[in-house]
């Protein structure tokens, strides 16, 4: 992991949260953010997402919003322009919560994420720590990828949003995570349930490899098929089948796309 800053910080100090963004790759700690708030710890605590969306956003704009208390009691919690923390500690008491929740998070779904979120105790200001993929100074260039969404034959909502789900996942994973370069989710959506040669699609998008799939369902079992594909010559490069369990559709989807793109990444760059 390479620490892209790791200030000591302190609640008022504005120079120092303005440095901690400037120092990062804003995009990459954007997507991060947005990774967080859409996975199962995040999505159903709106609180918390709110209160960790407000202190990144704040950080990236080099503003000290975020290291003050009183600030962040009424913009998030509601509390009147007059909110006294002293008497009243719900900013402080949420904030170990969301300690314990993005810790929670990075060691579950978030365990490969390229970029890490954390808040330090004694304050309110993020900071981003990045794992990179190193490259070997004369490598190859990275390959390309195209993610299609994944096929499936029945008339069925939940499929219809686990197939384009899914493969919106698979893009944010394998684009974050280095070492791939990967075509946009709108590039593909025009393959959504289409029958076409991976050579043909691959010509198109100008992509050497192709990653594609079929989703089953009975009852509330998912059963997922993937395989990647070498645009060139239309041979396989990995596949593999994954089946979910009775759970959560959500929990579904991030557990079909950190198994397939652990498979991809090791069939492609080794990892």
């Amino acid at each position: 992991m390479k620490c892209l800053f790791t200030p000591e910080l302190n609640r008022e100090t504005r120079n120092e949260g303005k440095g901690n963004a400037e120092q990062a790759d804003r995009s990459a700690i954007e997507r991060q953010l947005e990774r967080i708030l859409q996975s199962t710890r995040f999505r159903k605590c709106t609180q918390l997402s709110r209160f960790l969306r407000f202190t990144v956003e704040q950080t990236l704009a080099g503003s000290d919003a975020a290291s003050k208390e009183t600030l962040i009691g009424v913009q998030i919690f509601g509390h009147r322009p007059d909110y006294d923390p002293g008497s009243d500690p719900v900013v402080r008491v949420e904030a170990r919560r969301l300690r314990v929740k993005l810790a929670e998070y990075y060691e579950g779904e978030g365990r490969e994420d390229p970029v890490r979120v954390e808040m330090p105790k004694g304050g309110y200001l993020p900071v981003f720590n990045r794992e990179r993929l190193e490259i070997p100074s004369g490598a190859a260039e990275a390959q390309s990828l195209a993610v299609l969404p994944f096929a499936h034959r029945a008339t069925d909502a939940a499929l219809d949003a686990l197939s384009e789900g899914l493969a919106a996942r698979l893009i944010a994973r394998l684009a974050a995570g280095g070492g791939l370069r990967v075509v946009s989710n709108t590039s593909v959506l025009q393959y959504k349930n289409r029958a076409q040669d991976a050579r043909k699609i691959g010509e198109e998008l100008s992509a050497s490899l192709i990653l594609e799939g079929s989703l089953r369902r009975a009852g509330k079992r998912f059963r997922c098929d993937a395989e990647l594909v070498s645009a060139e010559d239309g041979l396989h490069r990995w596949s593999g089948s994954f089946d979910s369990g009775h759970r959560d559709p959500f929990a579904v989807e991030d557990d079909f796309a950190s198994q397939i793109s652990s498979g991809v990444r090791a069939a492609t760059i080794g990892e």
